[in-house]
């Protein structure tokens, strides 16, 4: 489990820094993955104590770890795991038995296309976008790209 664990509302600012240090570095070593990034009000710094930690994994093939959530042990203790479709965007919504809630949003590469710009995608990147893991530029890429465009 990842050091610093515990729910969003008793771990602090602290703790969740070492939440997402940890999964960059899980992202680094994992391979297929090719970004990651925090988004939603911890990127927007709206959070709430009581705030769900949003993930955006940028995989080759997102099936893969879909498929195989062993990986999610890493970060706790899965208590549930839904499953919700958001169009390009799967999500593995994981509630750890410390509290924590991670919404787990796993998509391919082309979810940070910029030609064409997805406006849902330029929606979720415009209210808060802050890359875990980025080392081609997809992010940096996309970020720019909807700073452009005004969104």
């Amino acid at each position: 489990m990842l050091p610093g664990s515990g729910s969003a509302e008793t771990r602090g600012a602290e703790g969740i820094s070492a939440l997402l240090d940890g999964v960059a570095a899980w992202a680094a070593q994992c391979p297929g993955v090719g970004a990651v990034a925090l988004v939603g009000s911890y990127a927007g710094g709206r959070a709430r104590p009581d705030s769900d930690v949003d993930l955006v994994v940028l995989a080759a093939d997102p099936a893969v770890l879909l498929g195989d959530r062993g990986w999610l042990h890493r970060f706790g203790a899965p208590e549930s795991v839904a499953v919700e479709s958001w169009g390009a965007v799967t999500s593995l919504r994981v509630h750890y038995t410390d509290g924590l809630e991670v919404e787990w949003g796993l998509a391919a590469p082309l979810w940070a296309a910029v030609d064409p710009l997805d406006p849902g995608t330029a929606r979720v990147v415009a209210a808060g976008l802050r890359p875990l893991y980025d080392p081609d530029g997809l992010l940096a890429r996309l970020s720019a790209a909807v700073a452009v465009g005004g969104c």
